[in-house]
């Protein structure tokens, strides 16, 4: 058998080529890596919190959680038909972050007969001196909603108060009942 030299060169130079292919793909990978160990929660890092308002214990069993970001009121008692209900200082934002921060609160959910057995629900933010800050929100039951406070800021070590307005329609149901819930950004 004879020998087929351009076959061979043709292996040879395929292998050569397929050896530096690997070499420098190889060469050109490397590896990176990025650890975020150990993160953790800590209650000490809210430095943006409900605190308690005059009315808090009055209309909420449940309280401020023990990291103060979130207030359940659970304890209002029934509204009758046509009546307004105002709670002054249903909580209260506290600012202890160091530097001023921008808030925002916002309705976030509403579930249950809104429409057919309530007028309205106000939420305001009042600052020390009593100015308003923010946009009032306005949750109807007919006409144009207000969902969202403007970013409003606040200062380091001030407290403000929210105020919460609910009014019954005078033909609302007995029994009937409704759940809102209104988050507050903090940046």
């Amino acid at each position: 058998m004879k020998p087929n030299y351009k076959k061979s060169l043709k292996l040879i130079t395929l292998l050569i080529t397929s050896l530096l292919i690997s070499f420098v793909s190889a060469q050109s990978y490397s590896e990176l890596f990025m650890h975020g160990t150990p993160i953790t929660i800590g209650i000490a890092g809210v430095k943006v919190k409900f605190t308690e308002g005059a009315n808090t214990t009055t209309i909420s069993t449940a309280g401020i959680n023990s990291a103060g970001t979130e207030v359940t009121f659970n304890n209002i008692p029934a509204i009758a038909p046509g009546e307004t209900r105002t709670y002054e200082q249903a909580v209260n934002i506290t600012n202890n972050a160091g530097v001023t921060k921008t808030i925002n609160v916002s309705l976030y959910s509403l579930t249950g007969p809104f429409s057919a057995n309530f007028e309205y629900i106000n939420i305001t933010m009042f600052d020390v001196s009593n100015a308003q800050k923010g946009t009032i929100i306005r949750i109807v039951s007919s006409g144009s909603n207000v969902t969202q406070t403007t970013g409003t800021p606040i200062a380091n070590n001030e407290v403000w108060r929210i105020r919460w307005i609910i009014k019954a329609k005078t033909t609302a149901t007995d029994g009937q009942l409704i759940s809102v819930t209104f988050k507050v950004k903090v940046e």
